[in-house]
């Protein structure tokens, strides 16, 4: 026979099952419940099912005794064939009965579990034991599988309630996403907001799985999209600002233009020079100064009084004068001597 160890003494087996674990044929294990030794229970539609308690029962016996009982054939049958049929129909008769005491919708492994629990807890009682504590009997165990009907229900309109608060709770994160500002999300339609989109709502998908039980508020939703759309906002690296070094060269280049112009004026040889430098300088100098004068979004939440906005920088003469001497030179211009 097979080991007692892969046989589960709270499960039900069907005869195919049951046969294969002891290591018989389907028709021996027939022989063997119609004979009395294992009990069974029957289905709706009369398919015999057997109790894990049973089959290891069953192999709990001598390995002789249990290879002789196994072994014998129909001629062989005990004069207690009478005793094991009366039985059964006994038994089947208020199995029949408690399940009839279940909810129509019962789920039928509830009802196969309340036929398993009968046959385990009358298995020392017959037809002639006393009325009163077959009935005790079969009132407890109708009554755990009502409890068994009720925890089911409830987790069913909790598992259906728990998709409707996902489905709620990605809907307004999808909504919150779509009033951020385009630089953080990028543009309507873009490449850029579609992974982030897809990328946060995942995220949050799989925390509400874990978090959730399905019993939850609508309010607490909107609460946990917030709280993870604003953790996730601030962990954004901050908006890039002008490096001072690109300040200074814009101030460079404007008073390179300014000079390059004043040491123009100083001789008519070095204007033609001169006048070949101006137009790029200028064009630098522009591009530079727009950059700068546009101002940053603020991230902060202060308010607008209290931010500061770039402006161009001044023109300052001497320092102008002296860089366009400076480009003057490097140009191999010949600078006439003042006065």
């Amino acid at each position: 026979m097979s080991d007692k160890h892969s046989i589960d003494p709270e499960d039900v087996y069907p005869i195919s099952a049951a046969a294969r674990l002891l290591r018989v044929s389907s028709s021996t294990l027939r022989d063997l419940e119609r004979r009395g030794k294992i009990a069974c229970t029957w289905t709706p539609g009369r398919q015999r099912r057997f109790v894990g308690s049973e089959l290891l029962r069953l192999l709990a016996q001598s390995q002789d005794a249990a290879s002789t009982e196994l072994a014998q054939t129909p001629s062989s049958r005990t004069t207690d064939t009478s005793d094991a049929t009366a039985r059964r129909a006994w038994l089947g008769q208020l199995i029949a009965r408690a399940q009839r005491e279940l909810p129509a919708d019962t789920p039928a492994a509830i009802r196969l579990r309340l036929a398993a629990d009968l046959e385990r807890g009358l298995s020392m009682c017959s037809p002639a034991s006393p009325l009163d504590d077959v009935e005790s009997l079969i009132t407890s165990a109708v009554e755990h599988a009502k409890r068994q009907v009720q925890t089911a229900q409830e987790d069913t309109e909790r598992r259906e309630m728990k998709g409707e608060l996902i489905e709620f709770g990605l809907t307004h994160l999808r909504r919150r996403i779509d009033v951020l500002p385009t630089r953080m999300v990028g543009a309507r339609g873009s490449l850029t907001r579609r992974h982030i989109q897809s990328t946060l709502r995942d995220q949050f998908r799989d925390r509400l799985q874990k978090q959730l039980r399905g019993d939850e508020e609508w309010a607490q939703i909107r609460e946990l999209a917030e709280d993870f759309l604003a953790a996730w906002f601030v962990a954004q690296p901050p908006a890039p600002r002008i490096p001072a070094t690109v300040k200074l060269l814009a101030m460079g280049a404007t008073g390179l233009v300014g000079g390059a112009t004043a040491a123009a004026a100083l001789s008519p040889e070095i204007q033609a020079r001169a006048a070949k430098l101006k137009a790029p300088l200028l064009a630098f100098a522009t591009d530079i100064l727009t950059r700068l004068s546009t101002p940053i979004t603020p991230t902060s939440s202060a308010p607008p009084s209290a931010q500061t906005t770039s402006t161009a920088p001044p023109f300052r003469p001497g320092v102008g004068l002296w860089l366009g001497l400076a480009a003057a030179q490097s140009a191999d211009v010949a600078l006439l001597p003042v006065g």
